[in-house]
């Protein structure tokens, strides 16, 4: 049965979150394009300078994958994707006065190399703070929920801090005429003037950069609580079912199915997708409940007495009808996030009809019903069983026997007299 649910949503696309899967997908193809590009975040253009080559120099946290919200899960095999971008002319020519009492000299700088970029990515989690040295794009994070205190459990999400810190370098070949002031002593006089050098080698620019940014991480238990049915036998076969969620995960789908039926389905959220300045895709979330149940929610809570783990939790209320005939049932409920994990609760419960008992015996005697699939167990008032209606002439005989023997009597007397 379980199977056949996991086909139907994967047929169907009930419970997938396509606009995180399609942003990842995307970044992930970006990644690689965002290492070393002359400017790949659009980041401001400067002039450069003698002393400053640059006229961009720019790292960055790009994007958590996959990401919903600024947010990412702790099951999801999360990465970080960063970039550098480096742009410099390919030759320039800067006026130089090293002495204001001498004319102008001139630096020029030719044949630039490639640029390099060495650095580290730090994040902190729970209570680890881990680095990678960055050469690839994307980063693999390591988000185990061992990492976790008591206190990354008091907000619904648990804190993730990315930075990112490094150098970037360029190497120029560079010729150098320049002119100094000078006194020299010839022939017994003091001569003073601005004498003119020239050096030429290989000047390497570099020049620090650092970026930072804070994200969440859904991690944490969903828990369930049935409110209607409320007990694990009905004796009605319809009703509307009410259950309450308590997660730290947001649902990006709930289906509700009976007996192996889908009998309704709720989308919590809308997901929206807009480009940021690096070219990768951003997946915002809004509350906006659609599909065949009712759905709604509240701010966090700490529902201590309903769950397994005191924590902050998000409330979701979910109704939905339904309808069975007599006999055992199972509800099966699959909650997914957005990024594609899943949690199924299952309740199996009997759907029962009181049936009237007759019998033979006094109406003071109790008869007892046993419980089953299709009955529930009941004590009934034991009602005798109806015989053949009576024979009327035979009633009217008694009834006239007594006044004929009476009638008799008073003649006899009257004959006396």
């Amino acid at each position: 049965m379980r199977i056949a649910l996991i086909i139907l949503i994967l047929c169907t696309c009930v419970l997938a979150a396509p606009d995180v899967e399609r942003a990842s997908l995307h970044n992930l193809a970006l990644a690689p394009f965002l290492l070393g590009a002359q400017n790949a975040c659009n980041a401001p253009v400067r002039m450069p300078t003698e002393s400053d080559i640059f006229s961009v120099a720019d790292a960055r946290v790009v994007s958590l994958v996959p990401q919903a919200g600024n947010t990412t899960s702790d099951l999801a095999n999360a990465s970080v994707i960063w970039s550098w971008s480096a742009s410099f002319p390919a030759q320039a020519r800067f006026s130089i006065r090293e002495d204001e009492r001498c004319p102008a000299g001139a630096i020029s700088y030719n044949s630039p190399s490639s640029p390099s970029f060495s650095g580290a990515l730090a994040y902190r989690y729970g209570n680890s703070t881990e680095t990678a040295q960055l050469s690839l794009n994307p980063v693999r994070l390591n988000l185990s929920a061992e990492k976790l205190t008591e206190e990354d459990f008091s907000a619904p999400f648990a804190n993730l801090s990315v930075s990112l810190s490094g150098t970037v370098s360029v190497t120029y070949s560079f010729s150098k005429s320049s002119y100094s002031y000078a006194c020299k002593e010839i022939n017994g006089y003091i001569g003073c003037g601005c004498e003119q050098k020239y050096e030429s080698g290989l000047r390497t620019f570099s020049k620090p950069l650092e970026d930072s940014r804070n994200f969440s991480v859904e991690a944490g238990p969903v828990s369930m609580l049935w409110l209607n049915p409320p007990l694990q036998s009905r004796l009605e076969g319809q009703g509307e079912g009410k259950v309450a969620f308590f997660a730290r995960r947001l649902p990006s789908g709930i289906l509700f199915s009976f007996s192996g039926n889908g009998i309704a389905n709720s989308f919590p959220y809308s997901f929206s997708t807009s480009t940021g300045p690096c070219g990768e895709k951003i997946v915002e979330r809004a509350f906006s409940p659609s599909g065949s149940a009712f759905f709604n929610t509240s701010a966090p809570i700490a529902p201590f007495q309903l769950v397994g783990k005191n924590a902050s939790y998000f409330p979701f209320y979910a109704e939905f009808p339904w309808h069975a005939s007599a006999g055992k049932a199972e509800f099966e409920i699959i909650f997914e996030d957005a990024f594609s994990h899943s949690e199924t609760f299952v309740r199996n419960f009997s759907v029962r009809q009181a049936t009237q008992l007759y019998s033979a015996g006094s109406s003071l005697a109790m008869l007892q019903q046993p419980a089953d699939d299709k009955g529930t167990g009941a004590s009934f008032p034991a009602l005798q069983k109806q015989g053949a209606f009576p024979d009327f002439a035979v009633l009217a005989a008694a009834f006239a026997l007594p006044l004929a023997i009476g009638a008799a009597a008073l003649c006899r007397r009257l004959e006396w007299l």
